[in-house]
């Protein structure tokens, strides 16, 4: 067996340190720290999930552009005719007071990669639209106002940005190698991981305190997948930390085995048997329960 050069020991630990220092940047806190941090959350119990962007229009499920395999071309239409005049975040915001709940989630971005924000690092945004205003702007005003607490929802994955390679859940997606190398020539995702830095940024950045981060989602196992290393989860979740050391996180950066990698898991569409556990050990939890078949 060849000893390791000089040269390649020095790298090695290099590497090591630097994932050292990557796992206390996102471990920092004690489990009493986390647990102080989140008690607002533990002890709310009750918000609201808002899915919203140009699939709206469409009626038929926020995967639409996926299920029914509809190119960016066909897809245009509900951009160029988004134009919500009747949006009263304030009566939102009223109403979900009334109804009891704390806090509020809502999606900037979702899979099909519509800007429900103004984004400086793309044209595909709301403020391009017939609309022409930041609805994020205006919802988290109207329901900051009433006292809830502002989450916000924005999608890992993007159908929509050019370097994004086209994956098994993409609307372009493929069946066979040869074809998804065809498909992903030209793309680059070291260019999207950018992208997708500089946008979180900006949330995290221009409205103010926000005090959920829900990142959507991750899908390693398999062929065409995607998980930590395509988003950088380690180094973009670090960046949400600094930018928002309150902010509580989702579990879907694909880091769960990470100390720090999240802070609440996300069971979606079913109800669960019993608390979950990790080493059996009962973890912060939150059930995402949607209607109208969407």
């Amino acid at each position: 067996m060849k000893s390791l050069s000089f040269s390649k020991i020095i790298i090695l630990v290099l590497i090591a340190i630097l994932n050292m220092n990557l796992y206390a940047r996102l471990a920092k806190e004690t489990g009493g720290q986390k647990t102080e941090r989140m008690k607002w959350w533990t002890d709310a119990r009750f918000g609201m999930f808002i899915h919203w962007g140009l699939y709206a229009q469409a009626a038929r499920h926020e995967w639409v552009k996926k299920y029914e395999r509809i190119t960016d071309e066909q897809y245009q239409k509900y951009f160029d005719l988004f134009n919500p005049d009747m949006f009263n975040p304030h009566e939102w915001a009223k109403m979900a007071k009334e109804a009891g709940m704390k806090y509020a989630v809502i999606t900037t971005k979702h899979h099909e990669g519509f800007c429900m924000f103004d984004s400086k690092y793309t044209d595909y945004k709301v403020t391009n639209t017939p609309y022409g205003k930041d609805i994020i702007k205006d919802w988290v005003e109207a329901f900051r106002a009433e006292g809830l607490k502002i989450g916000f929802y924005y999608s890992l994955i993007d159908w929509h940005h050019p370097d994004y390679i086209i994956d098994r859940v993409h609307p372009q997606s493929a069946k066979t190698g040869d074809e998804y190398a065809i498909l992903n020539k030209g793309r680059d995702m070291n260019k999207y991981r950018k992208y997708l830095k500089n946008q979180i940024n900006e949330l995290l950045t221009n409205y103010g305190k926000i005090d959920i981060i829900w990142l959507d989602y991750s899908f390693p196992s398999g062929e065409y997948g995607k998980g930590h290393n395509d988003w950088d989860s380690e180094n973009l979740l670090q960046m949400v930390r600094e930018l928002q050391p309150g902010i509580i996180v989702n579990d879907r950066l694909d880091l769960k085995d990470k100390e720090g990698g999240w802070d609440f898991t996300t069971p979606e569409q079913y109800k669960v048997s019993k608390w979950p556990e990790i080493n059996g050990k009962k973890i912060p939890w939150e059930t995402c329960q949607t209607f109208s078949g969407s």
